[in-house]
């Protein structure tokens, strides 16, 4: 049941989303503690977990009704155009790191761009053994994305499971697929594309983040996906360039592991992870140190684990914006 009602979540979301102030609702609906504990009994959720929470409007819609934002590079038509990944995470739940990055992207010059149709890399389906579903919703994707991989945008992921379903398991799910060998190629972290826009000599609006007492300091818990596959080297000259100190966590996997950590019988082990060094550099930390974790799973643990609000780099990176000025949107 866990793997149904979790491996379904993109779908359900969406379906969801149709419904006016469902969201809302649903919110409203969890503050109850027992309709919680009804939820995750039906769904087969872990009873020690709390459910996730909802963005009251979807990233999507949010970017299609928003104003004209500022941007260091003029006219929209004349900026180089990327694509940002609104994986559903993001888009459904934790919007905070899409809006964030949106005005980043604006801010370097870039015109932002989102995909016109409903776009998913699969990776609920894929993590809970539904590789033919996978399948299924990547070439769905694939037909929606063809224009845009067509014209050789860089598609920029905030979530790092997702981005790697794009850069890496993408084409052993779909090997005879010339568009997803292309996602491959177009496909980076915001934390890249960042670090190859900065080595470009590319616009760097960014001033360095400072507290009373000095240079403001991070604690980084790097996602698994992205430890194993591209690395975490471009977030930290981003971060340096920021004039962050970083102090980045080592042990490994925050515990949590996606759908993993919500199934009954892991909790034990889940939190014991965290343990490991997670959870104790988090909470012997100095005031005003930024808790860093790009992974939705991995904020949801620091956040179950040791109550600390983890924020994603987009977010870091736009408060090192410097403030609009007047009249500026």
């Amino acid at each position: 049941m866990a793997h149904f009602t979790m491996g379904w979540m993109p779908l359900l979301m969406r379906i969801v989303e149709k419904v006016p102030l469902s969201f809302r609702l649903i919110n409203l609906l969890e503050s109850h503690r027992g309709v919680e504990e009804l939820t995750k009994r039906l769904g087969g959720i872990e009873p020690r977990r709390r459910m996730i929470t909802f963005a009251e409007q979807p990233l999507t819609r949010w970017f299609r009704g928003r104003p004209a934002a500022r941007s260091g590079g003029g006219p929209a038509e004349a900026r180089p155009s990327v694509v940002l990944w609104p994986d559903t995470f993001t888009n459904f739940s934790a919007d905070a790191p899409g809006r964030a990055a949106v005005e980043v992207l604006e801010a370097m010059g870039y015109r932002v761009l989102m995909p016109m149709g409903n776009v998913c890399c699969g990776l609920t389906w894929h993590s809970t053994g539904q590789l033919e579903m996978t399948q299924k919703v990547l070439r769905q994707t694939l037909d929606v994305m063809e224009p845009l991989i067509e014209a050789g945008y860089p598609i920029i992921g905030l979530e790092p499971s997702c981005t790697v379903m794009l850069q890496e398991e993408i084409t052993e799910l779909l090997p005879g697929d010339p568009r997803a060998r292309r996602v491959t190629e177009l496909t980076t972290t915001i934390g890249a594309f960042a670090a190859r826009h900065l080595a470009e000599g590319g616009a760097w609006p960014f001033r360095e983040l400072a507290t009373e007492a000095g240079p403001a300091g991070a604690v980084c818990q790097v996602h698994c996906h992205q430890q194993s596959m591209s690395g975490y080297g471009p977030e930290l000259e981003v971060l340096a360039k920021l004039g962050v100190d970083t102090a980045v966590v080592g042990g490994g996997c925050c515990g949590l592991a996606g759908n993993w950590g919500f199934e009954p019988g892991h909790y034990e082990v889940s939190q014991t992870l965290g343990e490991r060094e997670l959870f104790p550099a988090i909470r012997s930390a100095a005031d005003g140190t930024i808790v860093l974790a790009d992974g939705f799973s991995c904020r949801t643990q620091i956040a179950q684990g040791t109550g600390a609000d983890g924020v994603h780099l987009a977010e870091v990176m736009r408060a090192a914006l410097p403030p609009a000025e007047p009249g500026e949107r």
